[in-house]
């Protein structure tokens, strides 16, 4: 049997979490707390020599030129830049981020995390409220769900046809994203969509409190002082639901494994 030296990378509390659930006789885990590949962690691959690898969720920054004692070794990522997918070409790579069971659930806990917050900022109660959530896809239905049978009431706005006629099958009200003739006043604003869209010419429909629970870099094309709050929440099951969220990664995780 292989002896499978694992190293965990990251700063999410999932990934320390996961660190441990991943250890095993026949494993040795390693864990490190960085957002950064530097001449540190080099040095901690050259000495450690792990045969698996794992990135977090958001593209680690890189800090060297070259990424040292990666030859051998099998790549389990979350979002990479082009310069990430050009240093693994030769490498066997597994990104989570396209299974789709891990996708939902990551989605589920990202909307729990989205109230939990709303709760700690807003101190409002949730029905009755009126949200506006850009984007359709799973965190936006699972939000719109969630907030739907607690009272609120919710408007998708999205850019695909297919979405915003799924949206209106599934009985919420829905509007094409660049038909101005929407707006928000006193309701809150929640963007799921990964992409820089809101421009100059958004501005007067957007209000000046913006959640975004899209990943880094976020929604904003435009300077974030031209917002009241501007709000970005990247990670929520990590911040929030840490030991739930490692248990979905893990799964995903072996059953690659098991493959």
């Amino acid at each position: 049997m292989e002896n499978e030296k694992w190293l965990v990378i990251g700063e999410d509390l999932r990934l320390k979490e996961l660190a441990t659930m991943l250890r095993s006789p026949s494993r040795t885990v390693f864990y490190k707390r960085t957002s950064v590949w530097n001449e540190e962690l080099n040095k901690l691959v050259l000495e450690f020599q792990p045969n698996r690898i794992i990135l977090p969720i958001l593209p680690l920054k890189i800090e060297v030129e070259q990424l040292y004692g990666i030859s051998q070794v099998k790549f389990y990522t979350g979002r990479l830049t082009m310069h990430w997918k050009q240093l693994l070409e030769k490498n066997e790579t597994n990104c989570y981020l396209q299974q789709e069971s891990f996708i939902w659930q990551n989605a589920r806990l990202t909307a729990e995390g989205f109230i939990a917050t709303f709760y700690g900022l807003e101190q409002k109660c949730i029905y009755g409220q009126n949200f506006t959530i850009a984007g359709f896809g799973r965190t936006a239905k699972m939000l719109a769900s969630l907030l739907v049978k607690m009272g609120a009431n919710v408007h998708i706005v999205a850019r695909s046809v297919v979405q915003v006629s799924e949206a209106k099958a599934y009985g919420y009200k829905a509007t094409d994203l660049d038909d101005r003739q929407w707006s928000i006043n006193d309701g809150i604003f929640v963007n799921t969509i990964p992409a820089k869209w809101i421009t100059e010419s958004f501005q007067d429909h957007v209000p000046a409190v913006l959640y975004d629970l899209a990943s880094e870099p976020g929604c904003l094309d435009i300077d974030v002082e031209q917002l009241q709050t501007y709000v970005l929440l990247p990670s929520l099951p990590g911040k929030y639901f840490a030991h739930d969220a490692a248990t979905i990664l893990c799964k995903a995780i072996e059953e690659e494994e098991n493959c």
